[in-house]
């Protein structure tokens, strides 16, 4: 790649960080959609592509991409991040002066509906953590299931879990970095301690008090790849529906406070959500759950 075009990336990459406080993962999501776009267009031109360039790319080349991902059967919403992506580049490039304007920045992605959230049935995060006790490596079977509990009887993000430190996890409670850089601490339990005690004990590599509490087999940070692998490997082997991610767990967590009357304004302290209106999309799904129980169990049912 062209070295001016890789110094322009960079700084834009430097850019979204600092501005934008997007999450670490979010961050490398758009940086590996603009790279993977800068390959498609060098590849379609025959030729490598420089910085300037960019001035000339048409809509039509967007397409072209957009077709070629299509057809690798890449979500709708991942292609909607995709084109985020890219207008957050030539955004960038035009508050910096670096370009004069593009046809880019004028083109809109498709709107989504905010799907409501999944959460799993008492049965199947029993199946989940039946599933994960199979591992036979003592440390690793232990960081998994600290890993899930942290999702689904906490409600972390699965980045916000991975990016725990040792001296994040303590009597006094868990201090999590959520979206946009927002601190929050919640309450640790006392059993849980004992899990990240026992974790601490078994692991095989130095757990230094400001990196990386969870660790991969080589002793590197644990990445979101292994827990995602884990989940589909559990999808897999238990039938569950494609929709059942990580993020189902957390999902679990916040269904599970509403079915039991905790007020949505906790729940939104637990979760780090920004916006009261984001935590009242579980709402409907809690009362479409217990309509589901009554319509089973009341009374005046049919059944």
């Amino acid at each position: 790649m062209n070295k001016m075009l890789e110094s322009a990336i960079n700084e834009w990459s430097d850019w979204i960080t600092n501005e934008k406080r997007l999450s670490n993962n979010t961050i490398l999501s758009y940086v590996r959609d603009l790279r993977s776009f800068v390959s498609f267009m060098s590849s379609h031109y025959g030729i490598q592509m420089e910085f300037k360039d960019l001035k000339k790319i048409s809509e039509d080349d967007l397409t072209g991409w957009f077709f070629q991902r299509i057809k690798n059967n890449l979500s709708q919403r991942s292609n909607a991040r995709a084109l985020s992506s890219i207008k957050s580049f030539f955004t960038f490039l035009s508050k910096k002066r670096l370009i004069k304007s593009s046809v880019i920045l004028f083109i809109n992605g498709p709107k989504f509906r905010n799907s409501l959230p999944r959460p799993l049935t008492k049965n199947q995060v029993d199946e989940i953590f039946r599933f994960v006790k199979y591992e036979k490596t003592k440390w690793i079977l232990i960081r998994n299931l600290s890993v899930l509990i942290l999702m689904w009887g906490y409600g972390l993000r699965i980045g916000e879990v991975l990016n725990l430190r040792k001296k994040d996890l303590s009597f006094s409670g868990i201090r999590i970095k959520g979206k946009g850089g927002k601190i929050r601490v919640i309450p640790m339990l006392e059993k849980f301690i004992i899990f990240i005690k026992t974790l601490e004990k078994e692991c095989p590599f130095v757990l230094e008090s400001d990196q990386s509490f969870f660790r991969g087999k080589r002793g590197g940070t644990l990445q979101p790849t292994v827990i995602q692998k884990l989940i589909r490997d559990i999808r897999k082997t238990l039938c569950f529906a494609e929709n059942v991610t990580p993020h189902s767990l957390r999902h679990t967590f916040a269904s599970e406070l509403l079915e039991n009357f905790t007020d949505l304004r906790t729940i939104q302290e637990l979760l780090g959500h920004s916006s009261l209106s984001t935590t009242q999309r579980y709402t409907a799904v809690s009362t479409k759950r217990i309509q589901n129980m009554l319509e089973k169990n009341h009374p005046l049912s049919d059944n």
